[in-house]
């Protein structure tokens, strides 16, 4: 099938472009006003639990398959009670982390002029494949970035003050699919 093809075609080109793209991030994300710009999504998150009242069990990071289909690189950060995802009242907002947008942006672009070049008139909903194929990079670099900030966040006055359960995490995945836990407090 051809979307087969093209979606294989676009997780080569990708694979290619991702390697300079990742160094790039990692630079980006090495400097402290980076880190400081990240930690402050965080914690304005974490005050507005503090604020409510909130008995935090989990931090959420989840990508949005929406946003990548309209081509935007923007996650849903949710702190959630210990009903998890049947939470009625998640304190919740948006995060487009900076140099991620213009990274994916650059790729998608160099990815869809070489694809254009050898696949004749791409629909729309192939463009969305390759795109969700694209977005799964930049996912796992986001997700290596949350690892890397738990500690420095776990360490910021606006987490101190959050009422947590003492089992509380952080996750990292799809919106309401699968996702993998980054961190937890730990005993002791």
């Amino acid at each position: 099938m051809r979307i087969n093809e093209l979606t294989a075609a676009a997780d080569c080109l990708e694979k290619e472009r991702f390697g300079s793209q990742c160094r790039r991030l990692m630079q980006e994300y090495q400097r402290q006003e980076r880190r400081e710009e990240a930690l402050h999504i965080f914690g304005g998150l974490f005050e507005q639990a503090f604020v409510q009242g909130k008995r935090a069990a989990w931090l959420g990071i989840s990508s949005l398959y929406t946003s990548v289909q309209n081509g935007v690189f923007e996650y849903f950060l949710a702190v959630y009670g210990e009903e998890f995802y049947l939470d009625s009242e998640p304190v919740a907002g948006f995060w487009i982390p900076s140099a991620f947008q213009e990274c994916m942006e650059e790729d998608i672009r160099s990815v869809m002029k070489e694809l254009h070049s050898r696949f004749p008139r791409i629909r729309q909903y192939e463009e969305a494949e390759i795109y969700r194929v694209c977005a799964a990079y930049y996912d796992a670099a986001l997700g290596r970035l949350c690892q890397d900030l738990a500690d420095e966040l776990s360490e910021t006055e606006c987490f101190s003050r959050m009422e947590k359960t003492e089992r509380f995490g952080i996750f990292f995945g799809r919106y309401q699919g699968e996702g993998e836990i980054l961190w937890r407090i730990t005993a002791g």
